[in-house]
């Protein structure tokens, strides 16, 4: 049976740090930060969210929901740019000199393309764009298309619950979400001052004259399509805080400060000081809804357990019926933030950055290495990738040195929160594990800088819910 360590702490005692040490971000070989120094990565596996797109809404509706006319994109709703191309263009090209050791083993061109494999969601065209961005760039240009299900076809993988392939119970989804949505915002919170802040920006007077939109309003929940629904203050922040990121990042107008007297750069730094404070509200609409285990179970299973399965250098069948070449040792699965949310919920992880606002912006990577140790135990090591507002704004490079541009690319160090698997309806674990899921239950220990578990001694999601959960 193999023996595998999934390892979730390695920096802080507390293990509910950041990830806020600053990294020198030159592509360091994968080898150079080894577990110990005789371990050997073996694979590693990788869930990215897509490049930088448009909002999926039409700008009317955004006018209409924000009082404010918004900054004209260069493509349809939901779409990929061509600026998020070149992002994802780094992003892969610094994730190939990274992990270069493990699938480097040959002189001849385009010889290591074999060691590499990328799946991407076929939902939609900006996942599928991005997953051929970033094969082209793993495999410096070797490979320029991902492979996929038939374009507009759900994925079990991504999403589970849109392919038919599980269903959501209302009577588990529906309590746990209606008392999150009923705690009361606490004044001084990051909740409060994200309102607030959208409140003075785009309507100082629309909660109490009814003429604009209320960052503030109550939540109202309703259950539509066998789906849970949300509108309501936080729903609203939580959307405009993000497509005011998608904007900023795009490099367009700022339409939060469109109408100031500002200079160009007091512009921009006052809209990276408002992301700063408006952005916790999209992680906190997150936390509620795409981060309920009651939702992220059903909706996770397949892409877990195929995880899992890959992990355990078992076969894993992929959606077309096709499965993932034995010889991959790198393999990319091209998502979207729900996909790293749900992994995030699965795996009991969680992390931010001191240079990015959003934990899940676009083109973040989701790592899980398989490192063999001496003894030949296997451990799985976290690790996760972004770029800073600045890198993804200026389409820059990941790279290290000196100077206002050269922001840390990586943060080459174990997602830090060890915490028991949760459960649909609650935050901990329960004996009878309805779903069959004991994900990182690893005790605290305070007074170490190391905690893993073992298979052997604590069963890690190994067999997932069926369909009809």
């Amino acid at each position: 049976m193999l023996s595998v360590r999934f390892l979730s702490c390695l920096i802080l005692a507390s293990c509910a740090a950041s990830l806020t040490a600053p990294f020198s971000a030159r592509a360091e070989p994968a080898r150079a930060a080894a577990p110990s120094s005789a371990a050997v990565l073996e694979k590693v596996l990788l869930v990215s969210r897509h490049g930088i797109r448009s909002p999926t809404k039409p700008l009317s509706t955004l006018e209409k929901q924000t009082g404010r006319v918004w900054s004209v994109w260069p493509v349809p709703p939901g779409e990929l740019t061509d600026h998020g191309r070149a992002n994802l263009a780094l992003m892969g090209t610094f994730l190939h000199h990274w992990y270069a050791p493990l699938i480097t083993q040959s002189s001849t061109p385009c010889a290591s393309a074999a060691a590499i494999f990328v799946w991407a969601d076929a939902a939609d065209n900006r996942t599928r764009q991005s997953g051929d961005s970033l094969s082209h760039a793993l495999t410096q240009g070797c490979t320029g298309t991902a492979h996929s299900l038939p374009a507009g076809q759900h994925d079990p993988l991504f999403n589970a619950l849109a392919a038919g392939q599980a269903r959501l119970d209302q009577q588990r989804v529906m309590p746990p979400l209606s008392h999150a949505f009923q705690q009361a915002t606490t004044p001084g919170s990051t909740e409060a001052h994200a309102e607030a802040a959208l409140q003075a920006v785009f309507a100082p007077a629309g909660c109490q004259q009814r003429t604009g939109p209320c960052f503030s309003a109550p939540a109202v929940l309703s259950w539509k399509k066998d789906q849970p629904h949300t509108t309501g203050g936080l729903t609203l922040s939580s959307s405009t805080a993000e497509n005011l990121l998608l904007e900023y990042v795009q490099d367009l107008p700022s339409t939060a400060f469109a109408n100031a007297a500002l200079t160009p750069e007091d512009k921009d730094a006052r809209t990276r000081q408002l992301l700063a404070t408006v952005l916790p509200a999209h992680a906190l609409l997150s936390d509620r809804l795409r981060r309920l285990p009651a939702i992220v179970v059903p909706r996770g299973h397949v892409l877990a357990e195929a995880l899992l399965e890959s992990l355990a250098d078992n076969p894993v069948s992929l959606p077309d019926g096709s499965a993932l070449p034995p010889s991959a040792r790198l393999i990319l699965f091209a998502g979207h933030d729900t996909t790293l949310d749900m992994l995030a919920t699965l795996f009991g992880l969680d992390w931010s950055f001191t240079d990015q606002p959003d934990r899940t912006a676009p083109d973040t990577t989701l790592a899980f290495e398989l490192w063999r140790l001496p003894d030949g135990q296997k451990e799985v090591r976290f690790r996760v990738f972004h770029q800073s507002l600045e890198q993804l704004r200026l389409a820059r490079p990941m790279r290290a040195g000196g100077g206002r541009h050269a922001t840390p690319a990586a943060q080459p160090v174990l997602l830090c929160r060890c915490t028991d698997a949760v459960q649909p309806g609650g935050t901990g674990p329960r004996p009878e594990k309805p779903y069959g899921i004991s994900v990182l239950a690893v005790p605290r220990a305070p007074q170490t800088r190391c905690c893993g578990c073992s298979l052997n001694d604590l069963p890690v999601l190994k067999k997932m819910p069926e369909s009809g959960v």
